[in-house]
This record gives C-alpha cells, structure tokens and sequence, in this order.
C-alpha cells in the first residue's frame, strides 16, 4: 500500500495534482449547478411578469 501512495518518490505530486483536479470539478459541478438555478429563477420571474400575448 506504501508503494501504491509514494508512486514511486512521486507521490507527492501525482496526490497533490489528483486532489486539485478533484476540487476543480467538485467547484465547477456547484458553480454550474448555482448558475442553471439562478437562470431558472430568472426565466421564471420573467415568464411570470410577461404580458398575455393572446389579449
């Protein structure tokens, strides 16, 4: 299991860049989830306040 970790003397690194990734996409997934909710609220308020086309 040592061996698996230190990867050869590059473990370091190679944990370092695997948890920078992991936290990139966690970030990206939640900023992108925040934005579709905050688009959805918009389109719905404007939706709401549109005027009736058919009158």
């Amino acid at each position: 299991m040592a061996t698996i970790i230190d990867m050869g003397g590059f473990g370091g690194y190679v944990w370092t860049s695997y948890s920078i990734a992991v936290l990139s996409l966690g970030w990206l997934t939640y900023a992108s989830w925040q934005s579709e909710k905050t688009a959805a609220k918009l389109l719905a308020n404007l939706e709401e306040n549109q005027p009736d086309k058919n009158s």
